[in-house]
């Protein structure tokens, strides 16, 4: 290889993977992939904006935490390619010349001599020629450099940076401060020591290097195996999918065929009926015809005999008159004949799996859907989570009830967005249908009510469906220490798998834990031999694997979060990554939502809250968040301070708002402490200022409030059967809701 070659080489293993030019600074990742200090950094900057605290490698995407500072300055810095970097500068005039390293004056290094393994200005290399101890070294000149010049020069020793000792080569390893030094370095800086030759201590290196490499190839060949496994298993598929594809074009061809067949035996079915119905029509007229000629003629002709007023001809004709009248009006009516209702009625369930049925057929019904009709509460209002209804019913021409088993009743209730909800309609065969429907949330609803392809008069029917209004059914507990009672309960928790219900009972100092009956089973953080005490307590929830979450405070000290067995023994404090946490609620993935009034942050931990995941305030920050619930890859954050909700993406980006500005029920939203999603898909939050809690549709629409028996709403939590549970902090009771 000529040198030229070797330089572009050595050029493009130098390169940044991110600004693509030579390195400057370089600083080695924990992974080993290296890139200029400023890169890195400007890396870690965007990935701060983003409101992340990891970057991910830009070549092996690797995680990492961003350090303090947003700098990558401390890692270690790449000795071979700042050695590469020296050495490019040999090959390019435009950079820095490399500087001589035997006198004073750093001129610009003409040449190097491999023995004294010195870069040499021209004055130095004359003089380097004339003593009689160098005269014999080798030495080349930069400009005459040869690749295998350049190869030796990559192996040279290295030289100590420390001040005032460049030109000492790097002979120890100091095992206490773990870097390489000088013999000066020994004497000045390490002495007393513990140094090592610093070949040996390479070779002792390098052996545990290669150790590694022996086992890090091992699953280097399994890792390739799987790869080669998993380019096997895509072509497989890649083939399942393509004999699909092929699959499908034959299926739907067959489709197509069967539809035609399908379509040519209707319409020629449609056609013989056409043709008989037109015959019987005709034939029908046509006596019609004869009848109306008949009573026509006879008036005619009795008119004309009134009109001349002969007598003797009244007279004679006047019997034969009569009677013929007389007998063409006692003749028999003749009925209109009405043709049957004809409906092609299609065949769902052929439609849905197509092949070997046909996808309708023609009936014959006497129901006439312009006169069936539709009444019923549910045609005129609904209430969101409660079931409705309202009954069809079908008629003939004449208005009359009637039944067809082979009529087709089709119901669709639609919201403004398009979603289509679940309808149950129940066939009483009688001509009768009741047709039930559960909204799902607050919002318009138009439905639509089509008997054999037609709608009926008035569809679709728009109806509103208003917000679920919360009952008192009872309260549980009472004010003093036993079991059952309360000193202010500040949090309410129930179990979603379980139906247990956890209280933090504040002045009480303990955590209730009860069944879904109500029955008390036990408390956590009393005195006992397993037991961690806890001081006033400010949230309790549980995990998904049925572990107890407490936060606690003691007085002036920042609150604390603890993990306890669901039978109260303690586990562990998981409050490493908080500052002072106020509130906690856990998705359904495990992952625990803490609001931190510590750094006004909401921050997510893992499922065993030792890592944090994702923490984030937002472009509209929370000034002081009271409490955080996560739906629908929202997370939903109630500001203390400012009194409303904050809605933030699952990035933890900012949306909007909920209740900012609101009028609940006449007053403005007062502060709040607690918040929960209900099962009618609706966002429930306390107020205490205004001893309310407050309903609104999770896009921010208010719904309505309710108070009813309440002196402090403090917290509330989601029941079973429609329920709502709510802390009143003031009667030291549970409400209990429906």
């Amino acid at each position: 290889m000529d040198v030229k070659q070797l330089f572009t080489n050595l050029k493009k293993e130098a390169e940044c993977p991110l600004c693509l030019e030579t390195v400057k600074d370089p600083k080695t990742l924990p992974c080993l992939h290296s890139f200029c200090l400023r890169c890195i950094d400007k890396h870690a900057r965007y990935a701060r904006r983003k409101l992340e605290t990891t970057i991910k490698c830009p070549v092996c995407q690797a995680c990492f935490q961003i350090p303090e500072g947003d700098t990558f300055g401390n890692l270690p810095t790449s000795f071979h390619l700042n050695r590469l970097v020296d050495l490019l500068v040999l090959s390019d005039v435009s950079e820095e010349a490399q500087r001589c390293s035997s006198c004073e004056e750093n001129n610009a290094a003409t040449c190097y001599c491999f023995v004294c393994q010195n870069f040499l200005c021209k004055d130095c290399f004359d003089a380097h020629q004339r003593l009689k101890t160098t005269r014999g070294h080798r030495n080349v000149l930069i400009e005459n450099l040869q690749a295998p010049d350049v190869e030796d020069l990559m192996h040279r020793p290295g030289m100590c940076l420390k001040k005032y000792h460049e030109n000492e080569p790097l002979d120890y390893y100091c095992q206490d401060c773990s870097v390489c030094i000088c013999h000066k370095c020994s004497i000045v800086s390490h002495n007393r020591h513990s140094l090592v030759d610093l070949q040996e201590a390479a070779e002792e290196q390098k052996m545990q290097i290669t150790q590694v490499f022996a086992r890090v190839k091992e699953k280097l060949v399994t890792v390739m195996s799987k790869i080669s496994e998993q380019i096997e298993l895509m072509k497989k598929s890649e083939e399942e999918i393509c004999a699909a594809e092929e699959k499908v074009t034959k299926t739907v061809q067959e489709i197509i065929r069967i539809a035609k067949e399908h379509e040519t035996g209707v319409k020629t079915k449609l056609a013989e009926i056409k043709v008989t119905q037109q015959r019987n029509c005709a034939a029908k007229i046509e006596i019609f015809q004869v009848l109306a000629a008949q009573l026509k003629s006879s008036v005619e002709y009795g008119e004309g005999i009134v009109q001349r007023s002969i007598g003797p001809e009244i007279l004679q004709a006047g019997h034969a008159v009569l009677g013929r009248c007389e007998e063409l009006l006692t003749t028999q009516d003749i009925e209109v004949c009405k043709p049957q209702h004809f409906v092609y009625g299609v065949n769902v369930d052929a439609m849905n799996t197509v092949r070997g049925l046909v996808p309708g057929q023609v009936f014959e019904t006497n129901t006439d859907p312009s006169q069936s009709s539709a009444e019923g509460k549910g045609l005129i209002e609904a209430e969101a989570g409660t079931e409705t209804n309202f009954t069809v019913t079908t008629r003939d021409s004449k208005g009359s009830q009637w039944y067809g088993e082979q009529d087709q009743l089709t119901v669709i209730v639609r919201s403004q967005k398009g979603e289509e909800e679940e309808t149950k309609i129940d066939d009483c065969k009688n001509g009768s249908y009741v047709v039930r429907y559960k909204p799902k949330n607050v919002s318009l609803r138009d439905i639509s009510v089509v008997v054999n392809g037609q709608p009926l008069t008035g569809s679709p029917w728009r109806v509103q469906a208003t917000g679920h209004q919360y009952k008192a059914i009872h309260s549980f507990g009472s004010h003093g220490t036993g079991p059952g009672q309360f000193k202010g309960p500040v949090s309410i928790v129930v179990n979603k798998r379980t139906e247990r219900i956890a209280i933090a009972d504040f002045s009480n100092h303990r955590v209730q834990l009860f069944d879904r009956e109500w029955k008390y089973l036990r408390t956590i953080g009393d005195k006992g031999s397993h037991a961690k005490r806890i001081r006033y307590p400010c949230s309790v929830e549980f995990t998904t694997s049925d572990e107890v979450i407490v936060i606690h405070g003691e007085g002036l000290k920042p609150n604390k979060m603890f993990l306890f067995t669901e039978y109260g023994d303690f586990i562990k404090d998981i409050s490493q990554h908080l500052i002072d946490p106020s509130s906690v609620s856990v998705r359904d993935d495990g992952h625990m939502i803490v609001c931190d009034k510590g750094d006004n942050s909401v921050k997510v931990l893992s499922s065993d809250g030792t890592r944090l995941v994702q923490s984030f305030k937002g472009l509209h920050g929370v000034s002081s968040p009271a409490s955080a619930v996560y739906h629908e890859n929202k997370f939903f954050v109630l500001d203390g301070i400012y009194k409303f909700v904050k809605v933030f993406s699952n990035e933890g980006l900012y949306l909007y708002d909920i209740g900012n500005g609101e009028s609940c029920a006449g007053q403005p939203f007062g502060y709040g402490e607690k918040l929960t999603i209900d099962a009618f898909n609706n966002l429930i939050v306390c107020d205490i200022k205004n001893s309310s809690l407050h309903v609104f549709s999770l896009d921010g629409k208010y719904i309505n409030s309710f108070n009813e028996g309440i002196e402090s709403s403090w917290s509330v939590a989601a029941f079973e059967n429609n329920k709502l549970l709510v802390g009143d902090y003031k009667k030291h009771v549970i409400h209990v809701f429906q």
